[in-house]
């Protein structure tokens, strides 16, 4: 079924009230999957030099989902500073969780709980739009590809499979058990393993058809399974039980658990996993212990090595692509924490400025040296009939042409926005050229912009235009 799909970029302001419960974070914790993203530029004046936004440079982030201010966070992992912050929702207390990110680092994905929609962020033209999933969505997956993201909702038992390459967004839901967790993809994308609870404290691995969406078969585990991690070939699936300190071990040739890992003795409360990039490690947050646990995956059977302290209430945990570092997410006094896993570890100080953080994906962009320029057009599809200052406003349609050198820039995507919202994701033609039609409506629009995100080729120094007239404001201005 298609899903109805909202639009916008808010200004980033705090909300109003008490920060939210936490919804599902308030339960046992549960993970999210690695990857990459880029951040955010403003848009400025036609007439006016723009510099490349600071996403759309090469680096490798961590974006860290706060589910007390509704932002996703973006931390460089060269200096360990918080570099940017995006809204993503509209709705307040929307309880931000999983958080997942495009190959290509163009898209970040957030699970938003207690609005029951996905979130896709747009960081470098710092825009976003939402998806409606299903009731509560905790965590999120994306296809070796990207083309597809899943999202499990905890409250009604199912797993929402979205297009991502389609504006509206197609959205698919079907029922794979109850109260959903995380979820993890291996076997090459062709399988989605997910931690339900078929019961009160009665955990199990719901293995689904990626290519066919259909649940295959269940895999008891432990007590209240919650984080789910891959390793890097796709052989073995890892799930923590929060309800009984253990990791469970299943071997994807046969869908079967092959070995339970001690991380605690039932004290630790293990919520997410990681699996290091290099397939050695395995990292535990801790809810419970306020620690990590580092598993060694190179012996039989794996073995706990090390328990490293990394703040109160520890929820998510990540492995940059270079497997030297592990950040974790420490909900209990809003900090993330980064492991050098060469010593095991805490690299001092602690980075602080968070709301409740709890999901973290890691990952790398790579912008190309090559610049590229970008411009925009708007043409009013007709005249206003109300006096300057109403709120109507007849549409339009704007055109943007892509260059590189002098030279149109074919194939690329061109993203055109708001102040408020994001319209349509178009991709270039052979002339560089790109369009999209904006229809009318009662409210006026804030200024127009086009944004192009950059590529492993292409850099994005002309990543944000403004039209040479902004509907609602420039024609107020004498």
């Amino acid at each position: 079924m298609a899903s109805a799909v909202t639009v916008l970029n808010e200004p980033e302001q705090e909300p109003a009230g008490p920060r939210p419960a936490g919804g599902r974070w308030l339960t046992p914790a549960r993970g999210w999957v690695a990857g990459l993203a880029v951040l955010a530029s403003l848009a400025a004046p036609a007439s006016a030099a723009t510099t490349p936004p600071l996403g759309a440079q090469s680096g490798t982030f961590a974006y860290v989902a706060n589910g007390g201010s509704d932002r996703l966070t973006m931390i460089n992992t060269a200096d360990n500073t918080v570099t940017g912050t995006f809204p993503v929702s509209t709705e307040p207390n929307a309880d931000p969780n999983g958080v997942a990110v495009s190959p290509d680092g163009t898209r970040v994905y957030v699970a938003n709980a207690l609005a029951n929609t996905m979130a896709i962020v747009f960081p470098a033209d710092g825009s976003f739009l939402t998806v409606d999933v299903g009731n509560n969505p905790t965590a999120v997956a994306l296809s070796p590809d990207g083309s597809r993201a899943y999202v499990t909702n905890e409250n009604d038992g199912s797993l929402s499979v979205i297009n991502t390459v389609e504006v509206p967004v197609p959205v698919t839901t079907f029922d794979v058990g109850n109260n959903p967790q995380d979820l993890a993809l291996a076997v090459n994308g062709t399988k989605a393993y997910i931690a339900v609870r078929p019961s009160f404290d009665v955990g199990a691995v719901a293995v689904v058809d990626t290519v066919n969406n259909t649940l295959e078969r269940t895999i008891p585990v432990g007590s209240f399974p919650q984080g789910v991690a891959a390793n890097p070939d796709g052989t073995r699936v890892y799930v923590t039980n929060f309800g009984d300190g253990t990791v469970s071990v299943i071997d994807t040739a046969n869908d079967t658990v092959v070995e339970t890992i001690n991380v605690g003795g039932g004290t630790t409360s293990p919520a997410d996993v990681a699996v290091s990039p290099n397939g050695r490690r395995a990292y535990t947050a801790n809810f419970g212990a306020g620690n990590v646990s580092v598993i060694d995956l190179t012996v039989t059977p794996p073995a706990v090595i090390a328990d490293i302290p990394s703040g109160q209430e520890p929820m998510g945990v990540a492995v940059t692509p270079d497997s030297s570092r592990v950040y974790v997410t420490s909900s209990g006094n809003d900090s993330v924490s980064a492991i050098d896993t060469a010593t095991n570890a805490v690299i001092e100080p602690p980075i602080d400025g968070f709301d409740m953080p709890l999901g973290i994906a890691i990952g790398t962009r790579t912008v190309g040296a090559t610049p590229a320029g970008l411009t925009l057009k708007v043409q009013p599809h007709g005249k206003d009939k109300d006096a300057p200052g109403a709120l109507s406003n007849p549409g339009a349609t704007l055109k943007a042409r892509l260059t590189s050198g002098g030279r149109p820039l074919a194939g690329e995507e061109v993203l055109f926005s708001t102040g408020s919202k994001v319209l349509c994701i178009e991709t270039a033609d052979g002339r560089g050229e790109a369009s999209c039609a904006v229809p009318g409506g009662r409210s006026a629009p804030d200024c127009y912009r086009a944004a192009f995100l950059g590529t492993a080729t292409h850099a994005a120094t002309h990543a944000a235009t403004r039209a040479p007239t902004c509907p609602g404001h420039d024609r107020r201005r004498p």
